[in-house]
């Protein structure tokens, strides 16, 4: 039996785009609600806490619609275009998507001075704490998927 793992830069085009669109977005999705659901509940519970880092709440609802919209118009006219490794065609807005991940970053970069990189303070309640596990895990997850959309999936595509 073969115990070597195929590298992820030399995995299938089709199946790099599965793990994109199922492994990565579909979860992006349904976790970002959760987050602004939970940050909107600590910054009301504990607004009187100094420690409540002040717009987390709409920090995370902008990253939650730029990041519905940019998975909707990649998986339209990027990644749909992508399947099969079919030639990819010119006017593919590649670059658009890297600048909208350059956006991402940005906001990810936000969240992180906001919460100074997720560390709950010792006053936080259990949500808080969850609040900030399932951020950091959303901030590795996404950069990660930027990291294979525009390092390894990407550089195939452009010419």
């Amino acid at each position: 039996m073969n115990d070597q793992q195929t590298p992820i830069e030399n995995v299938n085009t089709d199946v790099l785009l599965e793990l994109i669109l199922q492994g990565y977005d579909v979860g992006h999705l349904q976790q970002l609600p959760k987050l602004h659901r939970l940050a909107r509940k600590i910054e009301a519970v504990h607004r009187a806490n100094p420690d409540v880092p002040k717009g987390i709440t709409l920090a995370v609802k902008k990253l939650e619609h730029t990041l519905t919209d940019h998975i909707e118009r990649e998986n339209t006219y990027v990644l749909k275009q992508m399947e099969h490794d079919q030639p990819p065609k010119p006017d593919t807005p590649i670059a658009q998507m890297n600048e909208e991940h350059s956006l991402i970053k940005r906001q990810l970069k936000k969240l992180r001075l906001m919460t100074r990189n997720y560390r709950a303070p010792d006053s936080a309640c259990r949500s808080w704490q969850r609040f900030y596990r399932e951020l950091k895990a959303l901030d590795f997850s996404l950069s990660e998927q930027i990291y294979l959309e525009r390092d390894v999936l990407f550089p195939r595509f452009q010419f």
